[in-house]
């Protein structure tokens, strides 16, 4: 769909933007990579996927095409039923000028009534912050 600006938006999903004070963080399990489950800041969230960052020190080994696990979300009680889910590395920002990386991964084999659930928080947030502007 293209906007007024003549910008074309790609996302198939509406997405989530979590402001630093929502403190929303990501427990991952990052086969091959390490043997602990590491939480990462969520970024923003979509019934496609996910955007978090990390310190550049942290980044270590993750690639393109990496797959990881979301364990659990925390800081969002109503995000629980997000859990064990597989994800897919599609991109990575790591900008010298930056102190931390950014990464965008995309949620595979998700069920369709998870991604229903996604959505309706998605839009349920969106209202809310919508709502205190």
């Amino acid at each position: 769909m293209q906007n007024d600006n003549g910008y074309t938006e790609r996302r198939q999903f509406k997405r989530v933007v979590f402001s630093a004070s929502d403190n929303v963080l990501g427990e991952f399990d990052l086969p091959g990579i390490s043997d602990e489950i590491i939480s990462f800041k969520i970024l923003d969230l979509s019934a496609g996927g996910l955007r978090f960052v990390l310190p550049r020190d942290d980044c270590g080994d993750i690639d393109v095409g990496n797959k990881l696990f979301l364990q659990k979300i925390k800081g969002m009680s109503r995000l629980e039923f997000v859990s064990r889910m597989e994800l897919e590395v599609k991109w990575i920002l790591d900008n010298p000028a930056f102190e931390n990386v950014m990464i965008g991964c995309e949620f595979l084999n998700v069920s369709e009534t998870v991604r229903m659930q996604i959505d309706q928080f998605v839009e349920t947030e969106a209202t809310r912050k919508y709502n205190n502007i």
